[in-house]
């Protein structure tokens, strides 16, 4: 009595009963709802009554009912069609129904209707599919945008040490020179970054890796950062072990990611603020850490300050007009030397620890 009440009052799914031709012998209320047919309509005729004309052409009833008589089940989704011409996507079952020695005596197919659910997934694709594109066109812009601003730069380069050579004698001239040359080099480093981007994005950054050590990066990028940091007057602490810390890595590409993590610290540093550059290892690894008494970073912003194009509100007038590259940039550099970065802030005011872990050389 409960099978039965639990069957009639079911009307999310629809329970057919076939025989063993896979002719309808029973459809449930439940069925009668989702496809509008009476059930002194369905009994009788072929479960192909439920299918698409294109799958009908195609065989897959017959082919459902051969699945379920071979392994005595069959699971399929599918569109499946009314009389009235609509469809909708269904979830279900084919059942071989067995007596106790085993014979067939036909078939139990239970469904449900999942429209809903497909369209979701349909939408979910859409917008994989559309992120996709947009970012194919990200890095189509990037690429183009860093070659017409590249061009304009060994001209005005070329111009300051023109203006120089002339007027070496004026000295009221060389405050405003140093200041397009410092100016030049932010939107030289600036191209670059946009240019590594769009390369990574189209795989076509290749590491020339050798044996470096660790210290001489570091010293490389705090000569690099060195106009910034003296600039702001910061008080930079560099603590390595005095040992050498040995990888296998583009020495130009892993001086690139401090250059850029070094910079960020003091961009977002208030000026007479303090950085260290720490290194040290760990297992298999070397960790670098560059750590500031910077503005911080708010805590809904840790897990996104990765990603491209992301700055936190209340920094932008820190940033000095960068466009938010830098730290994907590093994070995909990293990445491509089989390494990791990770953020650490207490939230705003508090300053930010980054971390790189790179893979220490073989021995």
């Amino acid at each position: 009595m409960l099978l039965r009440l639990l069957v009639e009052q079911t009307m999310e799914h629809a329970i057919l009963l076939l025989d063993v031709d896979g002719r309808i012998v029973w459809w449930s209320p439940g069925a009668e709802g989702i496809f509008g047919i009476p059930s002194s309509e369905a009994i009788g005729q072929p479960a192909s009554l439920i299918f698409t004309p294109e799958d009908i052409e195609r065989g897959i009833p017959e082919q459902e009912i051969a699945i379920a008589r071979a392994n005595d089940a069959a699971e399929d989704d599918r569109w499946l069609a009314r009389p009235n011409g609509s469809r909708f996507w269904a979830a279900g079952v084919m059942i071989a129904l067995r007596d106790e020695d085993g014979q067939l005596l036909g078939f139990g197919k239970i469904l449900r209707n999942r429209t809903d659910q497909r369209e979701h997934t349909e939408t979910l694709r859409n917008q994989v599919e559309a992120a996709h594109s947009a970012n194919q066109h990200k890095d189509l812009f990037l690429s183009t945008l860093s070659h017409e601003l590249r061009n304009p730069l060994a001209p005005l380069a070329n111009a300051v040490e023109i203006i120089r050579a002339i007027a070496s004698s004026k000295r009221e001239l060389e405050h405003p020179l140093k200041i397009i040359e410092r100016q030049v080099e932010t939107l030289r480093r600036l191209v670059d970054d946009m240019l590594d981007l769009s390369r990574i994005g189209a795989g076509k950054v290749e590491l020339k890796k050798e044996v470096a050590a660790i210290h001489d990066l570091l010293q490389q990028a705090l000569e690099s950062t060195g106009p910034l940091l003296r600039e702001r007057q910061h008080r930079v602490d560099v603590l390595l072990p005095s040992s050498p810390i040995i990888v296998e890595a583009d020495p130009d590409r892993v001086c690139q990611v401090f250059v850029n993590l070094i910079n960020n610290a003091a961009k977002y540093t208030p000026a007479g603020g303090r950085i260290w550059v720490k290194g040290t290892t760990e297992g298999d690894e070397v960790v670098v850490h560059v750590e500031d008494t910077g503005i911080g970073i708010p805590h809904d912003m840790l897990p996104r300050i990765f990603d491209l194009f992301t700055q936190v509100e209340t920094s932008r007038a820190q940033s000095q007009g960068g466009l938010g590259i830098g730290l994907s940039l590093v994070k995909n550099l990293v990445t491509l030397h089989g390494g990791s970065v990770q953020v650490r802030s207490d939230g705003p005011g508090k300053g930010s620890v980054f971390s790189v872990r790179l893979p220490l050389r073989s021995a």
